[in-house]
């Protein structure tokens, strides 16, 4: 009974294991997943600023240029075995900023920590944020 219990633990383990491997989620599922949380912020930042709100459209747009461009360049997106960790070069840091894994990406930051971090990056190493130096 054991012996059974075990090889079918272990078959539910590999099932999963396989799942994961072939459903991680590229770099393409981690730009669109921060770009979207960053879109959310920025227009809150905008509806926020009485002289950017004055511009309205074009305050918006070029913001989300600038973001957009900002994104390409600097999120790097690792891929493991079973997931992939997006990653943003920041002020000479690396961030962790999303996790993926089962098709689906998570943020490891919310929109507040996205704010502060525009305002102030060191606010992130604070909060427990992984901020790492390069070497």
């Amino acid at each position: 009974m054991k012996r059974k219990l075990l090889i079918g633990v272990v078959l539910v383990m590999a099932v999963v294991m396989a799942w994961a491997a072939m459903s991680k989620p590229d770099k393409v599922d981690h730009y669109e997943t921060v770009k979207k949380c960053l879109t959310t912020v920025v227009n809150k930042e905008v509806d926020r600023n009485p002289l950017l709100e004055h511009y309205g459209a074009m305050a918006t747009v070029m913001a989300l240029n600038a973001m957009d461009e900002f994104l390409k360049k600097n999120l790097l997106v690792y891929e493991q075995t079973f997931y992939s960790k997006g990653i943003i070069y920041y002020q000479d840091k690396f961030i962790l900023i999303s996790v993926g894994a089962f098709g689906h990406v998570f943020m490891t930051v919310g929109e507040e920590d996205l704010q502060r971090l525009a305002e102030r990056p060191e606010v992130m190493e604070m909060l427990g944020i992984e901020m790492i130096s390069p070497r």
